[in-house]
């Protein structure tokens, strides 16, 4: 039984291994097919900025009351 199991872990582990290689590997990287506009570029970037700094201007406008000891 012992012995089973260590076969089935090793082929486990080495069919896991070839899935993850062969999904890698057959990944094909081409340019775009239609651009981008330049507006469109702009209004997501401003969104990424604004999703980020979302958080930390929050805890900004707000630290008097992280340090409030009542």
């Amino acid at each position: 039984m012992l012995g089973l199991r260590s076969v089935l872990s090793k082929t486990n582990s080495l069919v896991v291994k070839n899935v993850i290689q062969q999904r890698n590997m057959s990944a094909i990287a081409t340019p775009a097919r239609n651009k981008v506009s330049k507006g469109e570029v702009i209004f997501l970037a401003s969104l990424m900025v604004i999703g980020w700094s979302a958080i930390p201007a929050w805890v900004l406008v707000n630290i008097k009351h992280y340090r409030d000891k009542e």
